[in-house]
């Protein structure tokens, strides 16, 4: 929210108002999402799912980097709209992908894939970016807006699968980061 908003203002500061009413128009449907999910436990696939691609198109709007994303979803002859999740666990790695992770001047990528493997609901977020190990060094000392998403959202994680499954790891080719990798399982929940 915070960061959409500084963006808004940004566009109004332009006088950009074509792309302000827009945009408005793309928060105000994703603070309603977001604000409806909050109140669930869970929410089916498919709306988190939304969720998420409402969430990333305003950053793609807005964000001076350039990204490119794909959701990918391998979950057998399951519908994404018959199975139960927590809201909101994808978001804050693909945010950090996003405002860390990506430079001006290259094309980010971000790929999320979803899959079923025994009984667990594992979700992969791979992007091409600096490297979670290089942008922590890159940060403000005083920010740590980061730790704190990524600390409650491993507490999510821990709490909902019984253990500690999360995994972020930078890609390497050589010595060079191309990438971060961020992994989890949680328990796979339907609706039937």
């Amino acid at each position: 929210i915070f960061n959409v908003l500084n963006g808004i203002k940004a566009l109004g500061n332009k006088g950009a108002k074509e792309e302000l009413n827009a945009t408005v128009s793309k928060f105000s449907v994703l603070l309603r999402s977001i604000l409806n999910n909050s109140r669930k436990q869970e929410i089916t696939l498919a709306e988190e799912l939304n969720t998420i691609e409402n969430y990333i198109e305003l950053e793609q709007s807005m964000s001076s980097k350039q990204f490119d994303y794909k959701i990918e979803l391998d979950i057998y002859q399951l519908e994404s709209n018959e199975i139960q999740v927590p809201s909101m666990l994808l978001q804050p790695f693909i945010e950090n992908s996003i405002q860390h992770g990506f430079v001006i001047g290259k094309k980010g990528v971000i790929s999320i894939n979803i899959t079923i493997e025994n009984k667990f609901l594992i979700y992969t977020i791979i992007d091409n970016g600096i490297g979670i190990y290089n942008s922590q060094q890159k940060k403000s000392t005083t920010d740590n807006n980061i730790s704190i998403a990524l600390s409650v959202t491993k507490e999510r994680i821990q709490y909902l699968s019984g253990s500690n499954s999360l995994k972020i790891d930078e890609i390497k080719e050589g010595l060079k980061t191309t990438g971060t990798k961020v992994y989890f399982k949680i328990p796979l929940k339907t609706d039937y």
